[in-house]
């Protein structure tokens, strides 16, 4: 009876450890199988809000073609050309500038002193000498750098250029146009390279990055035009003969 009851125990206690071990791998299993189950319930979860994923893809594909417009834009534009003395021309002008705001602020001062010293005409003469510094030297430095370009860029794209000169408050004008549109004068005026419409530019054919471009908007690979006037020989008339 003893060995029989000792047997039995053994019996339940290897059962008792089956039953654990079997639980044990149950839950390890249970645990390793999680992601997978979280995996498969979730497109369940979005599934259920339609609305909420049809809104966030037409947001994202909203974001995603205003980065590609704005990467277009700003790639868009190749500089063949730079004109090595614009940083010079902007420093002379700018003290141009700055001495006629000087000048400028003087007048009163000018005025009064001329009043004192010789009355109304020398009053007139010290105006007059410092309003030519004043007034006329900005528009003469104007006037002989308005044709400079500063800078040309190239759209691929359009196939189309971008000149830029300066104003005479040092503003940025750009003008655009095409190879079609530039006409070379047989007779160049001073500080003029090209015309397009009515408005002469003038380059350095030595700052153009790609000589290639500055071929192209003079028209040099085109056929030659040489303008030979053919006259033709008149024929007798039979009245003659």
């Amino acid at each position: 009876m003893i060995g029989l009851r000792a047997s039995m125990r053994c019996n339940a206690a290897s059962l008792k450890l089956y039953r654990n071990t079997l639980s044990s791998t149950k839950l390890f299993q249970l645990d390793n199988a999680t992601p997978t189950t979280l995996l498969n319930t979730r497109p369940l979860v979005i599934s259920s809000q339609p609305a909420i994923l049809s809104e966030q893809l037409l947001q994202a594909r909203h974001y995603a073609t205003k980065s590609n417009d704005i990467g277009l834009d700003t790639n868009a534009l190749q500089r063949v050309y730079y004109g090595s003395l614009a940083p010079r021309m902007k420093a002379v002008k700018i003290f141009s500038l700055s001495t006629s705001l000087a000048g400028l602020a003087a007048q009163p001062i000018l005025m009064e002193q001329g009043m004192k010293l010789g009355g109304t005409g020398m009053a007139v003469f010290l105006c007059g000498f410092a309003g030519i510094f004043t007034f006329v030297t900005p528009f003469l430095l104007h006037f002989i750098t308005k044709k400079y370009v500063t800078e040309i860029h190239y759209n691929p794209q359009t196939e189309e250029y971008v000149a830029t000169t300066i104003s005479i408050i040092l503003q940025k004008i750009q003008t655009k146009f095409r190879p079609s549109d530039v006409k070379v004068p047989e007779v160049p005026g001073m500080f003029t390279s090209f015309m397009v419409g009515n408005k002469a530019l003038f380059v350095d054919p030595a700052l153009f990055d790609d000589p290639e471009h500055y071929v192209r908007i003079m028209g040099y690979d085109k056929p030659i035009d040489l303008k030979l006037e053919l006259t033709e020989t008149p024929t007798p008339s039979k009245s003659n003969k």
